[in-house]
């Protein structure tokens, strides 16, 4: 069954997965060979994400006050009362700072973590590095194409997602479907000469151990010549 990745996307869910990391890391460091001085490096890359992070959210909000500040008086109306503003917002104590490459940083541990012969899932898992479990419905997949001009010829684009290709077939205007390419990674270029006015068309359907599955795209079409 395939697993998402276990690093979350946003920033603020980031933060997050790194204060559980960390804290639970001290819990394991001495089995999988971490030494003092690294488990301190590790705790000022997170220590100094989260301060910046926050510092960002701080005068992003700081910035929005002084704008409505500055738009009241400047515009009014007369009589309004602007209110006050203070003048340096507080961050708190600065943490040691950091070199940059917090992520791959973590991601390198994570990595060592895998690969130690101490590690097992219930540990993966109390870490959080271990993703969520994905079902997908192959029955249900449906390739979305998107065709382009580039160079002279058509880029017929596409994404891959769980599959292990696609399908593809066009018609040149004659409204003749036929087999154009087989593509394992994106994106297909059709390498039929232009030569004159018209409407291609492309449609495709995601292939799995060689087998079709799901439904075929939506067609797509594109003026040529």
């Amino acid at each position: 069954m395939a697993k998402e990745y276990y690093m979350p996307r946003t920033d603020e869910a980031k933060a997050l997965w790194l204060a559980n990391f960390i804290s639970k890391l001290l819990n394991y460091s001495v089995g999988l060979g971490f030494t003092a001085a690294e488990i301190t490096s590790l705790k000022n890359d997170v220590a100094y994400f989260s301060y910046i992070l926050n510092a960002v959210e701080v005068f992003t909000t700081a910035k929005e006050q002084r704008v409505n500040y500055k738009n009241v008086l400047r515009d009014g109306p007369i009589g309004k009362i602007a209110g006050a503003v203070s003048d340096v917002p507080a961050l708190g104590t600065k943490p040691v700072e950091v070199a940059p490459g917090i992520i791959p940083r973590i991601a390198q541990a994570v990595q060592r973590i895998k690969n130690s012969p101490v590690y097992t899932e219930s540990m993966g898992k109390d870490l959080g590095i271990i993703g969520a479990s994905t079902v997908v419905v192959l029955d249900e997949m449906q390739p979305i194409l998107k065709p382009v001009l580039k160079g002279g010829e058509v880029e017929v684009q596409w994404t891959k997602g769980s599959a292990d290709a696609v399908y593809i077939e066009v018609d040149r205007g004659n409204g003749v479907w036929q087999f154009l390419g087989i593509d394992m990674n994106p994106h297909y270029t059709d390498e039929m000469p232009i030569t004159s006015h018209a409407t291609w068309r492309y449609r495709g359907i995601y292939l799995k151990h060689d087998e079709r599955v799901g439904y075929w795209s939506d067609v797509a079409s594109i003026a040529v010549g």
